[in-house]
């Protein structure tokens, strides 16, 4: 029995080993904070002296701006550098390279951001928390990938394929949560927004491919995920 357990707990702390290892920070590095000063120049920090009108306009500048720089085509590959200056050079990506960027130049411009990974449940007829356990493990699950920010207002959904956030015709923040069931309070909306979802906060990769070192297991941010899964 005590060898079961030595082994029992030496897996457990072998995989929170790697798990740590793989954490995914969001931190804006001394390049980044130039590279961001180049393109938006009197941006840093400013959402904290704004308007909730004016947060509102400064997150659609900066989303519009971005999807025109950086096309919806080709992904930057696995196993490879994906942060924002990487993201600008290769003039395309998919929508979690553009995730990636906008959970680091919304926190420049002085909002907080959550990175959100979308999983979408394949299997509706079963139950849903039954249906999402077995997607979460399925490898190439159909998945989307945006950021939330948060306005003097509440949280709102940034998406990262199209100029569209989740802000209803009456102008209130609508939780990514909560987008499903209140579809019908937007003027218009991403069909894949439409579709029963799993909004998992703070996880990047099922895979581990995405970001170094590469460890074939789940990438997060710790904090992002534990205050989500805290209050789940």
């Amino acid at each position: 029995m005590k060898i079961v357990l030595k082994w029992v707990v030496c897996c457990f702390t072998s995989m929170a080993v790697l798990l740590s290892f793989n954490s995914v920070g969001t931190s804006v590095s001394p390049e980044e904070d130039l590279f961001f000063s180049s393109l938006y120049p009197y941006t840093k920090g400013r959402a904290n002296s704004l308007t909730f009108e004016h947060e509102l306009d400064l997150i659609r500048r900066l989303q519009s701006d971005v999807l025109n720089r950086v096309h919806l085509g080709v992904p930057i590959p696995g196993y490879s550098s994906r942060e924002p200056i990487d993201l600008f050079k290769r003039d395309s990506g998919l929508c979690y390279d553009r995730a990636r960027t906008y959970d680091k130049l919304f926190k420049w411009a002085g909002f907080e951001t959550r990175h959100i990974y979308v999983l979408y449940n394949s299997r509706p007829t079963l139950n849903n928390k039954v249906s999402f356990a077995i997607d979460l493990f399925t490898p190439r699950g159909d998945s989307h990938a945006v950021t939330e920010v948060k306005t003097s207002r509440g949280w709102v959904t940034v998406d990262s394929n199209s100029n569209w956030i989740s802000i209803s015709r009456d102008g209130t923040p609508v939780s990514v949560d909560d987008i499903v069931s209140k579809y019908k309070s937007f003027s218009d909306i991403p069909e894949y927004f439409l579709r029963p979802y799993w909004a998992i906060r703070g996880l990047y990769s099922r895979r581990g491919h995405l970001y170094a070192p590469y460890l074939p297991v789940p990438q997060l941010n710790w904090s992002t995920f534990l205050d989500w899964v805290a209050n789940e």
